[in-house]
């Protein structure tokens, strides 16, 4: 052995036969930069002191064989040891990879990668519902109904929204139908086909309607969804089994004009209510309170006028055959004040249950920011003082 240029010359030694360097405990450290010579520590075991043929024997120590072990227990490179000394027979062209080891160890870890943004995805399933805030509960329906009130004067609102007023007519005609069991079409341009006489088909499946509906308000614990069936299955019956066929055709005849006011009135009602996510009532339900509330009011002052003039009463059909009003006084025997004043009576019902709806809501909605603010002033009281007097925080 010969000392060696690669480190200190009393720690490093090369061998002029096979050209290996012997290694001085702690001179591959000094070489590597790694604390220790080994990146990973050798399992302990106890050193072999038996000289086999084929061993490499320690240049320091008389009769101890050198053992392979790993350098780093990942990606290596394997080098012999002397278990006593623990000195190191290595290679010299194995400093590189061995430095290169040491290298990648002491350096820091990759920072994890950045999350990717995933694209923005719009579920409609899942559209959040907004309760109404106090002022839209106060003033959304009576601001409605008074400007609709103030526009009714006006040609070009009836005009544009003729259509909706004749769909729910038409829609009023085929429910009262079916109430009765009847087969009935609603066509939107001012005809309604009908076929009189009970027909089971419509029967069964408005009650397996009605039955679907219970169950799913069962287990969605919703009273609305089980008492709403219950009240349109004893509608059913009564019009199927509790009228004669006289007074079922008087019914559809009158459920036109009727459907205008009730239908209206349901559909400023649904305002305060919350509907299935995906039709998106959260934003329907102003166009819901809009055309609902025009067609209450347009009809309502219309059979206001005609109880005031009744000339005003319209006798012919949208397709010069006789009119709704034109079979109530020919066929059923209503003459002009008792159809005038059931009308009447009619729109003043919708408009009393709108009423009464909608002041039930806004106190449901004072009770609830009533609740919250109370909440805020037991988290801070210094909240509730600046409310109280109405200074800014």
């Amino acid at each position: 052995m010969e000392p060696s240029a690669v480190a200190s010359p009393s720690v490093v030694f090369r061998c002029p036969g096979c050209a290996l360097l012997w290694c001085e405990a702690g001179a591959v450290a000094r070489i590597t930069g790694w604390p220790d010579d080994l990146l990973d520590p050798v399992p302990e075991a106890p050193p072999s002191v038996d000289v086999l043929p084929d061993a490499t024997p320690c240049p320091r120590c008389d009769g101890v064989c050198l053992e392979r072990v790993p350098f780093a227990r990942i990606r290596g490179p394997w080098i012999d040891r002397c278990p006593y000394c623990a000195g190191l027979l290595l290679d010299p062209q194995l400093l590189p990879a061995m430095r290169e080891a040491a290298a990648r160890r002491r350096a820091p870890p990759p920072p994890p990668p950045a999350p990717v943004a995933e694209p923005l995805r719009v579920d409609f399933d899942s559209t959040p519902w907004s309760p109404l805030t106090l002022r839209q509960s106060l003033l959304a329906v009576p601001v409605t109904l008074a400007v609709c009130a103030a526009l009714r004067p006006f040609s070009f609102p009836g005009v544009f929204l003729f259509g909706v007023r004749v769909s729910l007519h038409e829609l009023g005609h085929a429910m009262t139908a079916w109430a009765c069991s009847w087969r009935a079409l609603p066509l939107p341009v001012g005809f309604t086909l009908t076929f009189p006489g009970r027909s089971w088909v419509v029967f069964f499946g408005l009650t397996a309607a009605d039955v679907a509906l219970v169950l799913l308000g069962i287990a969605r614990r919703a009273w609305f969804l089980v008492a709403l069936p219950a009240v349109l299955f004893a509608t059913l019956c009564v019009g199927t089994f509790g009228l004669d066929a006289h007074t079922q055709d008087r019914s559809v005849t009158f459920g036109g004009c009727g459907g205008e006011l009730v239908l209206g009135a349901l559909l400023v009602v649904s305002f305060h209510h919350r509907m299935p996510d995906r039709v998106r009532w959260d934003f329907f339900r102003w166009a819901a309170l809009a055309l609902g509330a025009w067609v209450l009011v347009d009809a309502s002052v219309f059979w206001h006028q005609c109880a005031a003039d009744w000339s005003r009463i319209p006798w012919g059909g949208a397709f010069g055959e006789d009119g709704d009003m034109t079979k109530l006084r020919d066929q059923h025997h209503w003459d002009e004040a008792r159809i005038t004043s059931t009308y009447v009576a009619l729109s003043r019902w919708c408009l009393g249950v709108v009423a009464a709806w909608w002041a039930a809501h806004v106190a449901l909605a004072l009770r609830r920011s009533i609740s919250a603010a109370r909440t805020d002033t037991t988290r801070d009281p210094r909240a509730g003082a600046a409310r109280a007097t109405g200074t800014r925080r």
